[in-house]
């Protein structure tokens, strides 16, 4: 147990929870044992207004639903400032976003004992991975969740060209990427090819194994080279049923994952290649932060499915706008915020979708070459009536 909370006199608990006489009986019985209590509060705006007035709150206790509006501002908030936090709550996890997956749940109605014990243990249960990861996936997750995957991780090198899933094969593996950049190539009967979605350091392989699919319909093939970490399938599976902020992680990652893939089909289909060039550069540099990228006229017009001259020519009117500055092998972004106007609607949706289902941002979305100061938004809707191709 956590003997920050063993004794929880004179620690001050910060309820949030519409139902009065719910409340009521809950702070009541904290006081009885020598909590401070805040509040209650019964809606998101109060809750966050204790917050900012209150010198000093040790943990906080969450209804989910507050009058019909869901507590997870109050819930960012708190992480934000690392309090820690439990839910009290008739809901069950899947209505929680991935983020909060692994949070303690106490279960209407609510029991004094059940209290008690959130109390002493909701500090570990939020501890995060000490000295960080540098995959997103794995650094969202609980110091226990960490600690459970921990050993069955290997780091691994990610070598240019590899493929790490073989299109209608059985997945055997599943790799957290670190570094780099993996492309889901889809490949038709006849042979041909075209990239259909990006991994970076935001999310992971293995797509479809928590609905029992062990086998991949594309060819995930390293991009730029970097590192990961490994886990086999089996060591995979059996985790996410020990560790629920994995598993939902993982899950939402699937979906964002899919949405990627739909909305590349759109621009392969609507934009000019110019655009679809803006965008995909846009990609890599999310999962880079590093403007200079290292690519070959060849390898962007296998990737985007065109003609070598087409990307010439795409990559000639991209300088010429002073959005890029390409050399031999090597592509520099030099505005990014002018690369975003220039895919014209076609990045964005997936983005600040990874963001909603995810619960936090592509780290590299907010980052990027010489314009870093650029404040256009990674998503503007777009105008209607307006087509697609220039």
């Amino acid at each position: 147990m956590n003997t920050a909370f063993d004794k929880p006199r004179g620690r001050v608990v910060l309820v949030v929870e519409d139902d009065y006489v719910l409340a009521s009986d809950l702070a009541s019985n904290l006081s009885e044992i020598g909590a401070k209590i805040v509040g209650p509060a019964p809606n998101v705006e109060q809750a966050l207004k204790y917050i900012d007035d209150s010198s000093q709150i040790d943990v906080a206790i969450l209804d989910i639903n507050l009058a019909g509006t869901m507590v997870f501002p109050v819930a960012d908030e708190l992480s934000r400032r690392n309090i820690p936090f439990f839910f009290a709550t008739g809901y069950s996890r899947d209505v929680v976003p991935p983020r909060f997956a692994d949070r303690i749940f106490v279960e209407k109605p609510l029991d004094k004992s059940a209290i008690y014990d959130a109390l002493s243990d909701c500090r570990r249960s939020i501890e995060k991975v000490a000295g960080g990861q540098k995959n997103l996936i794995l650094s969202m997750l609980s110091r226990r969740e960490s600690e459970i995957i921990r050993p069955h991780l290997k780091p691994v090198q990610l070598i240019q060209g590899e493929v790490l899933e073989q299109q209608f094969a059985e997945i055997t593996t599943v790799c957290f990427i670190e570094t780099g950049v993996v492309s889901l190539v889809a490949a038709s009967l006849d042979g041909r090819q075209v990239e259909a979605g990006l991994i970076g350091r935001e999310g992971m392989t293995g797509a479809g194994l928590l609905e029992g699919d062990w086998r991949t319909p594309y060819n995930l093939m390293v991009q730029i080279e970097g590192t990961a970490q490994r886990i086999d399938v089996d060591s995979f599976l059996r985790l996410t049923h020990r560790a629920p902020q994995l598993r939902s992680l993982s899950h939402s990652f699937s979906r964002a994952l899919g949405i990627q893939i739909s909305y590349t089909a759109l621009a392969n289909g609507r934009y000019s290649i110019e655009q679809r060039l803006a965008r995909w550069l846009l990609m890599l540099l999310d999962r880079t932060d590093n403007p200079v990228l290292n690519l070959t006229h060849e390898y962007m017009s296998f990737m985007l499915g065109v003609r070598r001259s087409g990307v010439t020519g795409a990559l000639h009117v991209l300088e010429g706008e002073k959005l890029i500055r390409s050399v031999r092998g090597k592509v520099i972004i030099v505005d990014r915020a002018g690369l975003i106007l220039k895919a014209h609607g076609s990045y964005g949706i997936p983005e600040a979708e990874y963001e909603r289902l995810m619960g936090f941002p592509l780290s590299g979305a907010k980052s990027a070459g010489k314009n870093t100061v650029n404040h256009a938004p990674i998503f503007a809707p777009p105008i209607r009536g307006q087509k697609g191709r220039e």
